[in-house]
Order: structure tokens, then C-alpha cells, then sequence
């Protein structure tokens, strides 16, 4: 029987996000890849059960599950964590301006016209010059999108380390400035894992860059 490995995707993703990162990576694991916003989604409590498993995560993924390690951290073998906030590095005037945009986005998620919340979600700093996945309003629970944005807001997320399994392995693109210098501060902070940067990409690393995290994932579970 093959070891779980469950794959989570950014705010807004899918499952499919991680095809291409599955089909080039070579660890002999068994990919669990849920959708989160959907209608049929699974929400974003941790799966039940206790076997033994790997999570990959990406952006919201990540901090997801950075929440389920610390939760329950005897389950989790380790995380390959993809452009990840682990929360701890805000000041309080940064938690009050991110919880007030935050609840702006839920807001705007649930009501405003798609395709205008859509261009400006994508013209945000943080994707720089990326060409965004095509996303259409009809494969999402709006809902649920503003779940993620008002209750899992990264102004409320604290990730103790000690919590954290030995293997990690922390992914960032080089031209991903902000998540360059988190990594460099998880690394002084003294949280678990390798940190890596990946040279040329910003912060859409699946798509960016597939060979690069499949290499990293077979690194991480070898």
C-alpha cells in the first residue's frame, strides 16, 4: 500500500493544479489532490483518520497545512511547502490592515461581478508579470472562497515550529521577493526543513515551474 501524499492548492486552485507537478514527479506515492472551493469541496478541516502522510501545499495550501501539522503533528511524515505564510512575522498594524482586506475580498467574492474581482485579485503585486490561470465563476462555491478569506485569514495565522515535522522543504521563487525574505526568516527563526529557492519563477510556482517542485517532492520523500 502506497504512503498518502495530499496536495493542496492555492486560493482560488483546484486539484488539476498539481497534475503537472504529479506527472513529473517519480515518488512512488499515492496523490490525494481535493478540491476546496467548489460546491463538492471537502472544506478545509483535516481529513479523518491516522495514518501516516505527506501534504504539499501551495500559497493557502500551504498555510492549510501549516494549520493541520500543528493541529495533529504525530500524523503528518512532512510537507513540501510552496510559496507558505507561516503567520509568525506581523506586526499588529500588519494583522489589522491584512484582517480588513481580507474581509474586503470575502466581501467582494461574494456578490461583486466575477469578472472585475477577477482582474483585480490578478493584478495584485504578489503574482508580478504571471499570466493567471484561467479561473470561471461557474467552477466555484463563492462561499467558500470567502470562508477561506475571512476565517483562514493569514492575519490570524501563528505556526509554533516545534509543532513542525524535521522534513519540510520551503519553496519560493527568486522573483518572489516577499516569500524570498519569509523563508529567510523562518530559517533565523529556526524553523524545521531546507529552504530553496527557485531561480527565475515568482509566486504561481506550479505552473512556473512543475519540474522544479517535483524535483523538490522526490528529494523531500526519498
Amino acid at each position: 500500500m502506497k504512503t498518502r501524499l495530499i496536495a493542496l492548492p492555492g486560493f482560488l486552485g483546484s486539484g488539476e493544479d498539481w497534475d503537472l507537478v504529479r506527472a513529473q514527479s517519480k515518488a512512488d506515492l499515492e496523490w490525494i489532490c481535493p478540491n476546496l472551493f467548489t460546491p463538492d469541496s471537502i472544506g478545509f478541516a483535516s481529513p479523518v483518520g491516522d495514518e501516516p502522510a505527506w501534504l504539499a501545499g501551495y500559497s493557502f495550501g500551504a498555510r492549510l497545512a501549516l494549520r493541520w501539522m500543528n493541529e495533529n503533528p504525530g500524523r503528518w511524515l512532512g510537507a513540501l511547502l510552496l510559496s507558505a505564510n507561516p503567520g509568525n512575522f506581523q506586526l499588529e498594524n500588519e494583522r489589522v490592515l491584512r484582517h480588513a482586506a481580507d474581509a474586503a475580498w470575502g466581501r467582494a467574492f461574494r456578490g461583486q461581478p466575477w469578472d472585475s474581482v477577477m482582474m483585480r485579485w490578478n493584478a495584485q503585486d504578489v503574482f508580478g508579470d504571471a499570466s493567471a490561470p484561467l479561473r470561471l465563476e461557474n467552477g466555484y462555491w463563492r462561499g467558500r472562497l470567502a470562508e477561506a478569506l475571512e476565517n483562514f485569514s493569514v492575519a490570524d495565522q501563528f505556526t509554533d515550529p516545534l509543532r513542525l515535522p524535521s522534513r519540510l522543504a520551503w519553496l519560493a521563487g527568486e522573483m518572489d521577493r516577499k516569500f524570498v525574505a519569509l523563508q529567510e526568516s523562518e530559517r533565523q527563526a529556526g524553523f524545521p526543513g531546507v529552504f530553496l529557492t527557485v531561480p527565475g519563477v515568482g509566486h504561481r510556482l506550479l505552473h512556473e515551474a512543475p519540474g522544479a517542485v517535483a524535483a523538490a517532492l522526490d528529494d523531500l520523500v526519498a
